[in-house]
């Protein structure tokens, strides 16, 4: 009997290839989108922080320069933190398009893994039928030559 073979199968391999690279792409957009959350997260708390020095020192009446050297400082963490808020956004965009190419690839290679079973499943009804036939062949020839066909 001839073995099985799905005809799409060189199709299937490629569709599997690129769900593989589109899991690739989306784990480090992932990645990416993380470290970007982390840089954020930190630039806030530096922020954070520098504001309670600021007011500490203007509850001890330090003099203006201080207070004016904190203020540039927060008003550039300000715009800091502004850029990585834009960058995010975008980098969330990028990382919904990367989500959204790796479901399409996961569909595309699971239509015809659905194919490729039917057709393996319609290869072995196939395959059943004809031994069947064989079997039913074989006991007709031995009926036949045992002599009990009186018919």
């Amino acid at each position: 009997m001839k073995k099985f073979v799905f005809k799409q199968e060189p199709l299937y391999e490629f569709r599997k290839l690129l769900e593989e690279l589109s899991q690739v792409e989306f784990a480090a957009a992932l990645k990416r989108l993380d470290e970007e959350e982390s840089k954020l997260s930190f630039l806030k708390g530096v922020y954070r922080k520098t504001s309670e020095e600021a007011d500490g020192l203007k509850e001890k009446g330090a003099p203006v320069s201080d207070i004016r050297m904190y203020h540039d400082y927060l008003t550039t963490l300000k715009r800091h933190i502004a850029a990585q808020e834009g960058a995010l956004k975008e980098l969330r965009e990028f990382f919904e398009k990367k989500r959204n190419e790796l479901l399409e690839a996961s569909r595309n290679k699971k239509v015809l893994e659905t194919m490729k079973e039917k057709s393996y499943n319609d290869y072995i009804m196939h395959i059943e039928k004809l031994e069947q036939k064989i079997t039913d062949d074989m006991v007709t020839s031995r009926f036949k030559r045992s002599g009990r066909d009186e018919v």
